[in-house]
């Protein structure tokens, strides 16, 4: 069902600006609508609004302080009250201040950090040098020689080594790991061997020139420079938590205020001003709009007025528990408009009754239960609710079946076994069909009731002539098929219907008669191919049915022809998982059209805006 929301417009002192909108945002119940829907434009002359946000840079400080411990902000809202003793300069002050030091203080560990990973890759390098026992400064005095150092992929090692043996080339393996071959190369300072190496994607490495000793020796260096950064950095943040937490009291009680402030601040962006007064308008809910009424009422300073606005009322679809689940489902199609029927409980009856026709297996409709609510439980996503309810119709289904992880000689059928009943299946599914799209032409004729459209009630095809041309066909059939021959009195009705649909097109349509002519032709050819088709495509309920017990057939005629029982086992849990899997999601889809265009297109037009309330953000 909708919520039904009521316009409203407040008037008040500037003095009541913030103790208003924390109303509201706490709330979570009111849309704020822009004022040119709702005042004339002489009036929106006089007014002005406020596009800047004084608390935004407060508040990224605050943000920034958070971010700087590495915690998430819990602001408690409720808190904060109006009037308040908080000064908004005392807190400039505070964060400013604040932020610098451990602004400093972080600046200090990237730097660090830097030192860290400079170290940490020196590391690496001497300790792959450590076959070289020469001094590293003499090493870098090399005349006549030219030396590099670095890694290959072990893939093109032997390559390269087949490439340069012949050469004044000496190369020195130092260490080998799964991936690369690490090398120290000295060649004649003549030898150009750039474009070898570059071929055999040879990576070089620099050996730093701050050190001096063997390879060893400086490893014990490092290592010893690189335990003092680490300690340093974690003194640093320690710091950083100790300074945090000497002001832990302020900081909570400055940023619950801060955020509040910027929250509504945001809001002030949609609220107009004149010298002395602003004005807010909006949609809220019944609730809502008893509570500011009589906060207003309370107060000299502040009058609400329920108001016209300029546009239609908002959607807020409010359901019960169970039937709230499947509002996604109607939401993928498309909003209710606020002056129709919210199909919701309708969908979700026929939604379940689908799924379970076609998927009638008390076995895999359990697995689906447990999956479905299971992740459910861990996720909250509305998909795996109806994806374990829909388990549940498939389990009474195969209860009516007699249908158990497809074995049909467990259980003894309630109703029918699908296979053994083809031609009833089949037939049954028609009238379901047919019973379906009587009822969202009903639903149709509800809305326009509902919307006192006269005209579309009597003409539209899925109104008054509709409905009464599609029963007239269907009577006429079934007294054909009962007596060979179809009622003379039926083709009048029917063609008095066909004309009344067309005329509806001509006569109510604005544009050229010629064009309107030709397009409700067409219009009407496609309403009637309709009956038949939409009619038609709901053979899928029992063909689908069909077809699971169908297919658990054929994999069980594979495990007989399996060679032991191993396999034959191993075949039909297999088949089961790729019938719950595979055909689970085909029938989950086909569930879907039938809902969406078989019964949503008659009369669900969806054409409306979700209601949006304000509400507190990061």
């Amino acid at each position: 069902m909708q919520e039904r929301l009521k316009p409203f417009t407040i008037i008040s002192t500037k003095t009541e600006l913030e103790k208003i909108s924390k109303r509201i945002i706490d709330s979570q119940s009111v849309e704020v609508i822009p004022l040119e829907k709702v005042l004339d434009e002489s009036l929106l002359e006089r007014i002005k609004k406020d596009n800047v946000n004084p608390f935004q840079e407060i508040y990224e400080n605050f943000r920034n302080i958070y971010e700087f411990v590495e915690k998430n902000p819990e602001p408690k809202t409720w808190e904060v009250s109006f009037p308040t003793k908080i000064k908004k300069d005392e807190i400039i002050e505070f964060s400013k201040n604040l932020t610098d030091e451990l602004h400093t203080l972080s600046e200090r560990i990237s730097k660090l950090k830097e030192e860290e990973k400079y170290l940490e890759n020196n590391l690496n390098l001497f300790d792959k040098l450590q076959k070289i026992q020469l001094d590293v400064k003499n090493i870098q005095k090399i005349q006549n020689l030219k030396y590099k150092v670095g890694k290959i992929s072990s893939m093109y090692y032997e390559r390269l080594f087949n490439s340069i043996k012949n050469e004044d080339i000496l190369v020195l393996k130092l260490n080998e790991d799964k991936d690369f071959v690490w090398l120290f190369i000295v060649y004649d300072s003549n030898e150009d061997i750039e474009k070898t190496l570059s071929i055999a994607n040879f990576v070089e490495y620099e050996i730093p020139k701050n050190y001096s000793g063997t390879p060893s020796d400086i490893l014990k260096t490092i290592q010893d420079q690189l335990k003092a950064v680490k300690y340093e950095i974690e003194i640093i943040e320690m710091s950083i938590k100790k300074l945090f937490y000497e002001k832990r009291r302020y900081i909570y009680e400055y940023s619950d205020y801060v955020f509040v402030m910027k929250n509504i601040y945001d809001l002030v962006q949609n609220i107009s001003f004149t010298e002395d007064f602003f004005i807010i308008s909006g949609w809220t809910d019944q609730a809502t709009y008893s509570k500011l009424f009589h906060y207003c009422n309370s107060n000299d300073y502040s009058l609400l007025i329920e108001c016209s606005i300029k546009e239609k009322q908002p959607t807020l679809l409010k359901n019960r528990s169970f039937f709230k689940h499947f509002e996604f489902i109607v939401k993928m199609f498309s909003t209710p408009s606020s002056d129709e029927i919210d199909p919701t409980p309708i969908i979700s009856i026929l939604f379940l009754f689908f799924f379970g026709m076609m998927f009638g297996d008390i076995g895999h409709g359990l697995v689906l239960t447990l999956l479905g609510f299971l992740i459910y439980k861990k996720s909250k996503s509305d998909l795996f609710y109806v994806l374990g309810a829909s388990g549940i119709s498939s389990m009474i289904f195969g209860t009516l079946y007699g249908s158990f992880f497809g074995f049909e000689n467990i259980i003894k059928p309630l109703w029918k076994r699908p296979m053994d009943n083809i031609n009833y299946f089949l037939l049954t599914s028609i009238y379901f069909g047919i019973a379906v799209i009587t009822l969202a032409m009903i639903l149709n004729i509800f809305n326009k009731i509902k919307n006192k459209q006269t005209f579309e009630l009597l003409f539209d095809p899925n109104g008054l002539s509709g409905i009464a041309f599609y029963w007239i066909v269907l009577g006429g059939i079934f007294y054909y098929m009962r007596n060979g021959a179809f009622p003379k009195i039926s083709i009048g009705f029917i063609v008095a219907l066909i004309v009344a649909i067309y005329l509806n097109g001509i006569i109510f349509e604005k544009g050229k008669l010629s064009e309107k002519a030709v397009q409700s032709f067409f219009e009407l050819f496609e309403s009637l191919l309709g009956y038949l088709s939409n009619t038609l495509s709901f053979i899928r309920l029992g063909a689908f049915a069909l077809n699971h017990a169908g297919l658990f057939l054929a994999f069980y005629m594979m495990s007989q022809m399996a060679s032991n029982s191993v396999v034959s086992f191993v075949i039909l849990l297999l088949g089961n998982i790729l019938i719950i899997g595979l055909e689970g999601l085909v029938v989950f889809i086909q569930t879907l059209r039938l809902d969406y265009y078989e019964f949503f297109t008659r009369f669900f037009k969806g054409n409306g805006k979700e209601f949006n309330p304000v509400k507190y953000k990061f």
